[in-house]
């Protein structure tokens, strides 16, 4: 058994969940200002079940750039990516390990251009939660995690360090598994992000109000098809069908959530619209594809930031 130091890269909601169902390996996180004044007063976490954890602030540690770790998880959103993989190659071990978990595209690849791809997997969670302070945090579903190489050079599971992170997530009740084609999981979950997300940010709706409003559920439809049609140019091989049926089921599964883009938008933030919709349109640009719907909601949420004023 290896004795990981685990750092948490961000702590919003999903990585105030990861922090509070890791405590018991005492992690390193790594916030902001704000947050890391909040934690010196605990964490809390309230439970799918109803029960609520505190988490004494001796059960973690408050991470500078002068910590170390062995294993890196960015949960941050995506505009800090950049920022949060220069913080990881500071603490990082050289034998390190580093995954993002973010929402969209490209972080994965962000990390190796700082790490090397031998440091690096990429990663995937459908876990739910909201933040409800700067140190309190509900989950709302429990869903999965899923780890794997994007690069032949990557960390595969006979690493000692992946094996026993995977022992780990699993004790935590984080149901980690294993993934050899994390783009095509990548892919999938971006399909569903940009089909919710935006729409229901716009609209200022939870989820499942998508399925209840026959406009909405066509334009959900008509924009899912849209991306569809640029990842099959990515070399991802999905069919509508199938993305129709997944897309209707997170719905209801999520239906009473309010998505991280609308929480954004409420809470006066950035939206992670570039790593979505952004990308999307980016890749497309490059296949020499049209697509106006992505393009059109990257200019309403856009002009939804502009509207609330960020902070």
């Amino acid at each position: 058994m290896i004795n990981l130091r685990i750092g948490i890269f961000g702590i919003g909601a999903i990585g105030g969940l990861f922090a509070a169902r890791l405590v018991g390996h005492m992690p390193t996180l790594f916030a902001s200002e704000s947050t890391s004044k909040a934690l010196h007063d605990g964490f809390i976490l309230y439970e799918t079940d109803g029960a609520i954890s505190y988490l004494d602030p001796d059960s973690f540690i408050i991470g500078d750039e002068n910590s170390q770790v062995d294993i890196a998880i960015i949960c941050g959103k995506s505009a800090s990516t950049s920022s949060l993989a220069n913080l990881c190659n500071a603490v990082l071990t050289s034998d390190g390990i580093a995954f993002s978990i973010q929402n969209g595209l490209g972080h994965a690849e962000t990390l190796a251009q700082k790490l090397g791809w031998d440091r690096v997997l990429a990663g995937s969670t459908v876990h739910a939660a909201i933040r409800k302070d700067s140190n309190e945090v509900q989950w709302t579903g429990v869903g999965e995690i899923c780890i794997g190489p994007l690069n032949s050079s990557s960390p595969h599971f006979d690493n000692l360090k992946v094996t026993e992170l995977m022992n780990i997530l699993d004790s935590a009740g984080l149901n980690p598994i294993w993934e050899n084609e994390m783009k095509r999981k990548l892919w999938k979950k971006l399909l569903l992000n940009v089909a919710i997300n935006p729409i229901a940010a716009i609209a200022g709706i939870e989820n499942g109000e998508i399925l209840l409003n026959e406009e909405l559920w066509e334009q959900s439809i008509a924009v899912i098809d849209e991306a569809i049609m640029v990842a099959r140019m990515e070399g991802i091989e999905v069919s509508n069908h199938e993305m129709h049926a997944l897309l209707a089921e997170v719905l209801q599964q999520t239906a009473s959530n309010r998505c991280s883009m609308l929480q954004d938008i409420m809470a006066g933030k950035a939206t992670e619209m570039p790593s979505l919709c952004g990308e999307v349109v980016r890749r497309a640009e490059k296949h020499g594809i049209p697509t106006p719907l992505n393009n059109q909601l990257m200019t309403l949420v856009g002009a939804l930031e502009h509207s609330v004023g960020l902070k």
